[in-house]
């Protein structure tokens, strides 16, 4: 009679699992679109250190704008041409993640590093927008703390 009884039970749950609509296993296996920004904006910060500006160019927006912590605005060509291999380190912390609709808003801390000593602090705040699939740097300012 209990052999009866689990046979049923796994049938209905065999039964059950076949009327799930397939995106149900792959979304558990995506990331979450905050994950998605974070993983964007820590790739980004790996990128700028080790100099890597393939990658920049792939994360910056045609229309990229940035506003250092020394207020000068910089457009995409010009954030491009600072690239240059720096011996720092960046930690980015304290990062949120606020959207609207396409875009998200990172707002963070960044400590800079350089031969174990701390050179800035820096309240920061960069714009993505969701471009073909993909998190594009929009907008990058800092302000120094």
């Amino acid at each position: 009679m209990k052999y009866v009884r689990l046979a049923s039970l796994v049938s209905a749950f065999a039964f059950a699992a076949l009327l799930l609509p397939p995106a149900c296993t792959v979304a558990a296996s995506s990331p979450s679109p905050e994950a998605a920004v974070l993983g964007q904006e820590a790739r980004w910060l790996t990128a700028i250190v080790n100099n890597d500006r393939k990658t920049i160019e792939s994360i910056l927006s045609t229309n990229f704008k940035h506003i250092t912590a020394r207020g000068k605005l910089l457009d995409r060509a010009q954030e491009l041409a600072t690239t240059d291999i720096e011996p720092f380190t960046m930690n980015a912390t304290e990062q949120t993640v606020d959207f609207a609709g396409e875009v998200a808003v990172v707002h963070g801390l960044n400590t800079v590093i350089r031969s174990g000593k701390v050179l800035s602090r820096e309240r920061f705040t960069d714009v993505f927008v969701k471009q073909n699939g993909s998190w594009m740097a929009l907008s990058a300012q800092e302000t120094a703390i």
